[in-house]
């Protein structure tokens, strides 16, 4: 885990004297090593006791686990990889910053990716006819991909960036059913919507987020919960929520395919030949 990305991820949801804080130590991360939380506090014109509040902010046991995780990442320090790209960088600097910080979301939503939820998804999966699927910008494209993933192995899945359309067929279905929502806000209007919808008619209402405390969540009978993307100001395409979600979603597919592995192998055959004879 980089504990910049972490502290760079969490600067919204800091106190206004921890977000003073974290801003210092992302400024000059190398001399924190070399601190004690006392000159820290000094240097930073907080107190000592925001220093412990702010790691236990970030999740850590306390100043010496912070200093430890910046040791670990001080070859990153030095070379500047965990900031945003800046004017007139050098490409191999940007391979590594992107690379770095891909990393550091995959292993962060590892952690987080909770084996219970899979398992419950799974089980819908098994006992649902229909599935309906939908995202909006980004998360569409997850939609997209799962829509494209479960077709393949036989599922009868019904995806449509019109949220009209879906809805007409989700009032309309007769089917056994449970409808798939990303959003990594967990606050856009027309998926929460559907759920809502989908709850109205007794369709479960399964959920990928990063926000567990967001609407779409609380409208949700699972969560599928993924990590925040953090996203710097010159990534607006959401990429490190794109990818943290194609990766929930590998996971998910990929345990299915397990869970079914020799009907798996035989219609990713079929569907794989049928595409062949179409490019012929």
């Amino acid at each position: 885990m980089n504990i910049l990305f972490t502290i760079q991820n969490q600067l919204d949801s800091l106190s206004k004297a921890e977000k003073k804080l974290a801003q210092w130590i992302l400024e000059h991360s190398a001399e924190v090593i070399h601190m004690s939380a006392k000159t820290l506090s000094e240097a930073a014109e907080i107190s000592p006791a925001t220093v412990v509040r702010f790691c236990y902010s970030l999740g850590l046991e306390g100043f010496p686990d912070l200093k430890l995780k910046l040791s670990a990442n001080l070859p990153q320090i030095q070379k500047g990889l965990y900031s945003d790209i800046v004017p007139d960088e050098s490409i191999t600097t940007i391979k590594q910053k992107i690379k770095f910080k891909v990393i550091d979301g995959i292993e962060k939503n590892c952690e987080l990716l909770e084996d219970e939820a899979i398992e419950q998804i799974l089980h819908l999966l098994d006992h649902s006819e229909v599935i309906f699927t939908y995202g909006i910008g980004a998360s569409g494209t997850v939609a997209d991909d799962f829509y494209q993933k479960f077709l393949r192995v036989g599922r009868t899945v019904i995806f449509s960036q019109d949220a009209h359309l879906l809805s007409t067929a989700i009032v309309t279905n007769k089917e056994s059913a449970f409808i798939f929502l990303i959003s990594n806000s967990g606050e856009k209007k027309e998926v929460c919507r559907l759920a809502s919808l989908a709850k109205n008619c007794q369709i479960p209402v399964v959920s990928m987020t990063s926000q567990p405390r967001s609407t779409l969540a609380r409208l949700s009978d699972i969560v599928l919960h993924t990590t925040d993307g953090g996203e710097a100001p010159l990534r607006s395409s959401a990429t490190n929520s794109l990818l943290v979600q194609l990766y929930s979603l590998d996971v998910l597919f990929s345990a299915y395919a397990s869970k079914h592995y020799d009907e798996t192998i035989i219609q990713l055959e079929q569907t794989k030949q049928a595409i062949s004879q179409l490019e012929e």
